[in-house]
């Protein structure tokens, strides 16, 4: 298991404990990352211009814990 999804794995399990209903991440266009981010399961959300930078944002809809 690569790297960044031991950490992407890490975060749903604490915003589980939070009782949050979304994980919610941007970046600055890395295709790479993105690419990450879509295998995972995020869903694009939003995407603008700051400056002169497009900044995408993500969100995976957090699953329920298993009891």
């Amino acid at each position: 298991m690569q790297t960044q999804t031991k950490i992407l794995l890490w975060a749903v399990e604490h915003i589980q404990k939070l009782s949050k209903l979304y994980l919610r991440l941007c970046d600055d266009s890395h295709p790479r990352l993105k690419a990450v981010y879509q295998g995972f399961g995020f869903c694009d959300r939003s995407q603008r211009q700051v400056d002169a930078y497009f900044v995408f944002g993500y969100e995976y809809q957090i699953p329920p814990p298993v009891i």
